[in-house]
């Protein structure tokens, strides 16, 4: 009896250590001089080829996924381990002990290895906020995301979900010195004046924002979204990617003001400030992660924000392959496309060098791609918004065609429907989706 009651007291301070770390500022607390002088020397230990990977573990009472990167070659590995309050991102080549599960393989460049130095010699760990699956994952792939916080049947999640309260907005979240830059929030335009008024980012979003107006933003990696976003604001509010490098990493929500022209309570039409929410999301197909792994990431972040969507925005460029069109489906179907078809707007983005013959043609090839299955909800005014848009990156003096392109785009993405918003179940709706396959 005394064995099983020293062990019970020792579980009761292990989680009441592990809820102080829930209350502290989410920093990775480093240890800078260590990490520079000892540490990042042993990087050079690395080969050319890494291995994302975890064996499982019990920390605090609880089972987990102890994730880690490791050498292909050899036993040399970096983690976020320790025990007794006593953490830290280490680089060592001890041996593996258990066996390891669900390697990928990805290369050590030059982004990986500065990833790596930014998160050597980090202190404050947290299994729920700050754990070893974010760590590895940042390293990997940029993200910070721990899906066995994210998954309902984890036992992590059982075991903190309900304690977290309103920490659970900072689960995937990127710690303070992980945060990326902000932009400059430069003016685009200075002529154009009908826009979103911004008033910043934001980490999460609160009860009081649920009256907002929330705009939605998915689409493959590179497609354009972070551009629609500072269109809308006509300022530089979100980083934009190069290529197919992707420029957000996690799920962004910046707020602002804008005059819609809307019914009051009395039914008649008048000009009202409200606030708006414009959710930026991590592209899908993204090649660091596999497309459950970002839908599971997007959908947790959502549904701890908002219940409600007032508008999805799909954005897409270039040539849309198989892969895009089964990922957006799958958000089509999660957000009830069929059923709120009004409250979408498919958008063909980065249309510069095109002509009007070639916008429309691609435009109406990705409608036919993503709205391809006939339904009773069908009629005229349940249909989707359909625009092609070109945003030049380096125009500061707007043309006749970006003027349109700009008036289009706030037509269909703030224009106020006088119909039921699109409803976000908080119960695992991701989860039954994909096991309908």
């Amino acid at each position: 009896k005394l064995i099983l009651l020293d062990s019970l007291l020792q579980e009761m301070a292990n989680y009441e250590a592990e809820k102080h770390s829930w209350g502290v500022t989410h920093r990775l607390n480093i240890n800078s001089q260590k990490s520079e002088e000892h540490l990042w020397p042993l990087l050079d230990k690395f080969s050319s080829s890494l291995l994302l990977c975890y064996t499982n573990r019990t920390l605090y009472g609880v089972e987990y996924e102890h994730w880690f990167v490791k050498d292909k070659l050899s036993d040399w590995k970096i983690e976020f381990s320790g025990s007794n309050g006593n953490f830290h991102v280490n680089v060592d080549c001890n041996p593996v002990g258990g066996e390891l599960w669900a390697p990928q393989e990805f290369a050590m460049t030059a982004e990986v290895k500065e990833r790596m130095k930014k998160v050597l010699g980090a202190t404050n760990y947290s299994l729920a906020l700050r754990n070893c699956e974010h760590v590895a994952r940042y390293i990997q792939a940029g993200v910070w995301v721990s899906f066995q916080m994210v998954k309902p049947d984890s036992f992590m999640r059982k075991k903190f979900i309900e304690g977290l309260a309103e920490k659970t907005k900072l689960i995937n979240k990127f710690p303070e010195e992980l945060r990326p830059p902000g932009e400059s929030f430069q003016t685009i335009y200075e002529d154009i004046t009908d826009n979103v008024h911004c008033g910043g980012p934001r980490d999460a979003l609160s009860e009081k924002d649920e009256k907002g107006y929330n705009i939605l933003l998915i689409g493959p990696t590179g497609a354009g979204k972070s551009s629609i976003i500072n269109h809308l604001f006509n300022q530089r509010v979100c980083r934009i990617g190069h290529g197919a490098k992707p420029g957000t990493r996690e799920v962004h929500f910046t707020q602002g003001e804008y005059w819609f022209y809307m019914k009051n309570k009395k039914g008649r039409m008048e000009n009202k400030m409200s606030n708006v929410n414009i959710i930026d999301t991590i592209g899908l197909c993204d090649n660091m992660l596999e497309d459950a792994e970002v839908q599971s990431f997007i959908e947790e972040s959502l549904k701890i924000n908002i219940l409600h969507i007032d508008k999805v925005l799909v954005v897409c460029s270039g040539r849309i392959t198989q892969n895009h069109k089964d990922a957006i489906k799958l958000f089509l179907r999660l957000f009830k496309f069929k059923k709120y078809k009004q409250r979408f707007a498919f958008i063909y983005s980065k249309c510069d060098d095109q002509t009007e013959e070639e916008r429309s043609e691609n435009l109406e090839t990705m409608c036919e791609l993503l709205d391809d299955e006939p339904d009773e909800n069908d009629n005229e005014s349940n249909q989707p918004d359909k625009i092609a848009v070109a945003f030049p990156p380096d125009a500061t003096v707007p043309s006749e065609e970006i003027r349109n392109d700009l008036k289009n785009l706030k037509r269909v993405a703030l224009t106020p429907i006088d119909s039921k918003r699109i409803s976000l179940d908080k119960r695992n709706w991701l989860a039954k989706f994909l096991a309908r396959g």
